[in-house]
């Protein structure tokens, strides 16, 4: 018999600060995928809020979790650590404010099947939230705010582990390492932007980057 869990199809990494309050949500809607065969990587930044109380009791229930907590390290430096850990063939991401709809993985699964040359796909995201709240600053121009279908969703990227490894994984920026991974990763692989929009991005929460005062990455 082996003693060791089966490799999963799909890493999915979910970085988190002081969410405690929100982070159920996006947890339940990775659950309810029409496609299962996953692992949950919980990457704590460091919180403070007793997020680790909340899901440290509920581990021993749910084999496909796995909960890794830090010092303080922000955004891309947590989504770089869950893909060094991840064991899946294929990595993606959910922020902890966000949630997946349920055919979410099974689209992207499905199309990596038909394209088997692509190894990174982007895109796909439908915002929840006042149309106000749509707005964030443009990473390449500080002075001017852009809507979100114009920007590149970090937590949108799936592709090849792989893939991911190769890339280096996102730099320590201050804001948006996506913006600077995305034209990087496009010239070292084959990437690919979906239009299935089956990632809800929420905004005009309170500590939601299309909030805060955009200096820094969550």
């Amino acid at each position: 018999m082996n003693k060791f869990p089966k490799t999963p199809q799909v890493s999915i990494i979910l970085p988190v600060y002081n969410r405690r309050h929100l982070i159920m949500r996006a947890i339940k809607s990775v659950e309810a995928q029409s496609f299962q065969d996953w692992e949950l990587l919980i990457i704590d930044d460091g919180s403070t809020d007793g997020l680790e109380e909340l899901l440290l009791p509920q581990i021993h229930d749910k084999p496909k979790w796995r909960y890794m907590k830090h010092a303080r390290k922000r955004l891309a430096a947590s989504r770089n650590i869950g893909i060094h850990a991840a064991m899946g063939h294929f990595i993606t991401f959910i922020d902890s404010d966000d949630e997946y709809k349920p055919k979410h993985l099974e689209l992207r699964i499905r199309y990596f099947a038909k394209h088997p040359d692509v190894d990174i796909v982007h895109g796909g995201v439908e915002l929840a939230g006042p149309p106000e709240t749509h707005y964030v600053r443009d990473a390449f121009d500080p002075e001017k705010k852009i809507h979100l279908s114009e920007c590149c969703v970090g937590a949108t990227f799936f592709g090849k582990r792989s893939a991911f490894l190769q890339s280096g994984g996102f730099k320590n920026l201050p804001y948006s390492a996506e913006s600077e991974f995305l034209p990087r990763i496009s010239k070292q692989v084959a990437v690919r932007k979906v239009k299935f929009k089956t990632y809800i991005y929420h905004t005009g929460l309170a500590d939601s980057i299309c909030t805060l005062r955009q200096d820094a990455d969550q």
